[in-house]
């Protein structure tokens, strides 16, 4: 048996103590939520900047400016705007609690600068963004304080694009010339999404006013798509001013997108619906044509001609077609169905075709309500059927056509189809009344329902509408300068102005057995 003289007891104590500390420290050391406090809902504040704010004689090819706590840059190049603007963008970087804007070019003499920051600048942790923030300074030895401020309307439609621009070009006179598509504006601002603006630090001058819709960020006006607002006059600014405008897209240039030989019929593809066009045709042959939102369609009359040329003439171009019978190829024709199946009492009920119609088997059309027989009488042109039918009140009525009922050019016929549409008791309908404050004298008021069309009014009848579906409506006034019936579109270049167009401010909701009457100065 081996002894070593060593008491074991005290060691074995001394290691079990130092075991539990351990133990007991870990557990002391794990990471633990913390309880209670605050949560943090302020974005970064400005502690120092240099230039300090609205410093005269400042000359700086770098701006500095100090927060409180660390942040974050949201899409900062993007959002960072410089008014006047600089040619060269400025490279942005940070460190720490502090931001660097390091300028790429020399800035111009007396000129007040302003740098908006947007919502480009969060903090780090809550990410509460900085808004509203502003460093102003002046090249001179003065601020600049003066302001112009006003409002954007959309026409015809009524909501703004986004990425609106509302710019001030320092200019003597009143031609409008190409300074807004190659030049940057001298001062600018972004409208709100109300439209309001507000350019503001401007110095007394002459000015052209505009806004425009910068789809590529590039500070100019490039023409269509872009919408343009504008001012038909400079604006002497001595004291700060008031002006609003109205935004609205040029209209494009007409266009030949597409063109087609489908047998029975030519078609063209325009970039836009028009009625701006001549058709020829070589050998001269009589022919029917319909235009379809931005499609035309020529149908020869004549069928012992196998070919035919046609000619097309636009206001700025021409184009050929080239139309070769096609005996084999099935024509049909399609009955195309109103988007509002209700019919008014006093009204007929019509629908259109795809194709022209010259003649109606009146054998193989029927008209029946819950299953009885209705007599009815059938106008017809080119391409609408109009049915007069005696009107009983809240009905629905089935309209069916057997194949062959209607006959076309080059053997075309429709296949069997049936369509149907109903009437209501006046007790269900709605009506609306307009009594309108305008100095205008030539309009049409227009009531649309899901954007499109209803109905409409014009100046000298009565503003009202009768025997309507009780539904949510809503007004459009356009004013109608030309008193051509419908809403033009301005240009700028020859400095015409669109025509205007107000939007009643509220949803109209019609109810049954109920006229609404309702005032409106616009």
């Amino acid at each position: 048996m081996i002894t070593t003289g060593y008491n074991l007891r005290p060691i074995l104590k001394y290691l079990s103590f130092c075991l539990t500390s351990i133990l007991l420290l870990q557990h002391c050391a794990s990471i633990q939520s913390p309880s209670g406090g605050e949560k943090d809902v302020d974005p970064p504040k400005v502690i120092r900047t240099i230039p300090e704010q609205n410093t005269l004689n400042a000359n700086p090819t770098r701006i500095e400016i100090e927060f409180d706590e660390y942040f974050v840059q949201r899409n900062l190049s993007n959002e960072l705007l410089i008014s006047p603007p600089l040619h060269e963008n400025p490279i942005i970087s940070q460190k720490g609690k502090r931001l660097f804007i390091d300028l790429q070019e020399e800035l111009n003499e007396n000129k007040t600068y302003t740098l908006n920051f947007g919502k480009g600048i969060a903090d780090l942790h809550e990410g509460n963004i900085l808004e509203s923030y502003s460093l102003v300074f002046s090249t001179g030895p003065t601020l600049d304080s003066l302001f112009i401020k006003g409002t954007l309307s959309a026409c015809p439609q009524q909501g703004l694009p986004e990425g609106l621009i509302a710019a001030a070009y320092e200019k003597n006179n009143l031609a409008k010339d190409s300074t807004i598509f190659l030049s940057k504006p001298n001062y600018f601002s972004v409208p709100n999404l109300n439209g309001d603006f507000h350019i503001e630090k401007m110095k007394a001058g002459n000015y052209e006013i505009i806004a425009f819709e910068d789809i590529n960020g590039n500070y100019q006006f490039d023409g269509f798509p872009e919408y343009i607002a504008f001012q038909p006059n400079t604006i002497a600014l001595k004291d700060s001013s008031n002006t609003n405008m109205w935004l609205f897209q040029e209209e494009e240039k007409l266009k030949v997108l597409d063109q087609k030989n489908k047998g029975s019929y030519v078609k063209w593809v325009f970039n836009k619906n028009t009625d701006s066009y001549k058709i020829d045709s070589e050998p001269s042959v009589d022919f029917l044509k319909k235009m379809v939102k931005d499609s035309l369609f020529i149908w020869p009359k004549e069928a012992h001609k196998d070919s035919i040329l046609f000619l097309l003439n636009l206001e700025e171009s021409k184009d050929t077609a080239l139309y070769i019978l096609d005996t084999i190829q099935k024509n049909e024709i399609r009955i195309i169905s109103p988007s509002n199946d209700y019919v008014k009492k006093g009204s007929r009920y019509k629908c259109q075709t795809s194709a022209p119609i010259t003649e109606v088997m009146v054998s193989k059309v029927q008209l029946e309500s819950e299953g009885i027989a209705k007599d009815f009488q059938i106008h017809q042109t080119d391409f609408e059927l109009s049915f007069e039918f005696e009107y009983e009140e809240n009905q629905s009525y089935q309209l069916t056509f057997d194949e062959g009922a209607l006959k076309g050019l080059h053997h075309s016929k429709n296949d069997s189809t049936a369509v149907s549409f109903f009437t209501k008791e006046e007790s269900a309908l709605s009506g609306l009344m307009i009594n309108l404050e305008t100095e205008s004298k030539d309009y049409f008021i227009e009531l649309l329902k899901n954007g499109e069309v209803c109905e409409r009014v014009s100046s000298g009848m009565p503003l009202r509408f009768n025997n309507l579906l009780p539904e949510n409506y809503e007004l459009r006034l356009v004013i109608d300068t030309n008193k051509d019936g419908k809403w033009t579109a301005g240009n700028y270049l020859r400095n015409l102005l669109p025509e205007e167009v107000y939007y009643y401010g509220e949803v109209l909701n019609l109810r049954a057995n109920w006229e609404l009457e309702i005032d409106w100065t616009p």
